[in-house]
């Protein structure tokens, strides 16, 4: 298994490096088996990658007693194999109530902003992820449920800025099957086992039920996923050779978006630029499904008046030109 996963970074250019200075990989340990085995093949590859480790663990406050101990079992275990080791904890809960997010988005941005933050103060290079196979098809199918388009649909990436995914190609239970061969004993996070997240509903329900009418549907939603991203890429690509023109800063300086050059493209582009605008105007398309970008789209094809949308935002179009606006 180790020469496959040097093989996958190799060939995916994950620890592309050109120098003799040091790699500084941030390696995001919960304590399951899928981080372990992430933190044990990539300790075993330091050497061929000039890796420098750092273990990062956030403590989420949501299970006690039983989520303390993940978090001193993961010091413990770093300090064993000579890792250095940063431990926090957040009130994931509370974050979640003043934000209005559910506690499963609350706790991941809580984690992704506490691995950027030590990324950033360490100076390192990357923070490692251990989303694997399983892990890819569950987030497919969570978005096509939520109507995602082709875009958004896309399979999550083995390098995404600082983030790599080194296990995208393995399987969760080969990850386990390495924990045992290695002689490395997970810790067990009982939420998993809870059906109240949808991506748990979609672990434990849906993706067992699927597998009786295709047994490969894991490897099958993987490859959509990477051919999705394949598509989005090259329709990205295309929508940023005309964005510029496509767009306009107002007397007010507001970000406008020119319903004559929307309608002169393919309706992939047509949308695309839409979500490039939207992502422009107001930072993230966060919310946004295929329902808002097309209600859109509609308006500047129909010429209609305007759209509500998500987070008390409002598009209107006037004299040929769309701008977003907090309502």
């Amino acid at each position: 298994m180790l020469m496959r996963f040097i093989d996958i970074c190799v060939k995916n250019k994950i620890f592309e490096n050109n120098s003799n200075r040091m790699i500084g990989v941030v390696v995001a340990v919960s304590g399951g088996a899928d981080s372990l085995a992430l933190m044990d093949l990539l300790q075993k590859s330091q050497r061929r990658f000039k890796l420098k480790l750092c273990v990062a663990h956030f403590e989420h406050g949501l299970r006690d007693i039983e989520s303390i101990a993940d978090a001193k079992f993961v010091k413990s275990l770093a300090n064993e194999r000579g890792l250095d080791c940063i431990i926090e904890s957040g009130n994931v809960k509370f974050f979640a109530e003043s934000n209005k997010l559910s506690i499963e988005t609350a706790a991941r941005e809580m984690r992704y902003e506490f691995l950027e933050r030590v990324c950033k103060d360490l100076n390192f290079d990357f923070i490692a992820l251990a989303h694997h196979a399983d892990d890819q098809a569950e987030t497919i199918l969570m978005r096509l449920l939520r109507g995602a388009g082709s875009i958004g649909i896309s399979a999550m990436k083995f390098k995404s800025g600082r983030l790599i995914r080194p296990l995208l190609n393995f399987k969760k239970a080969e990850l386990e099957d390495y924990c045992r061969q290695q002689n490395i004993q997970p810790r067990i996070d009982s939420t998993n086992f809870k059906t109240d997240a949808t991506r748990n509903k979609i672990r434990l329900e849906l993706l067992p039920k699927l597998t009786e009418y295709n047994p490969t549907i894991v490897e099958t939603l993987c490859r959509f996923g990477a051919t999705s991203a394949e598509d989005a890429d090259f329709i990205q690509n295309e929508t940023l050779k005309i964005f510029n023109s496509a767009i306009r800063y107002s007397n007010a300086n507001e970000l406008e978006l020119s319903k004559n050059v929307v309608k002169n493209q393919h309706i992939a582009i047509q949308r695309a630029l839409i979500r490039m605008f939207i992502e422009k105007s107001i930072g993230s398309v966060k919310d946004f499904g295929y329902i808002h970008f097309e209600s859109i789209r509609r308006v500047l094809i129909d010429n209609l008046k305007g759209v509500e949308l998500p987070h008390k935002f409002r598009a209107d179009l006037k004299k040929g030109w769309l701008s977003i606006k907090r309502r």
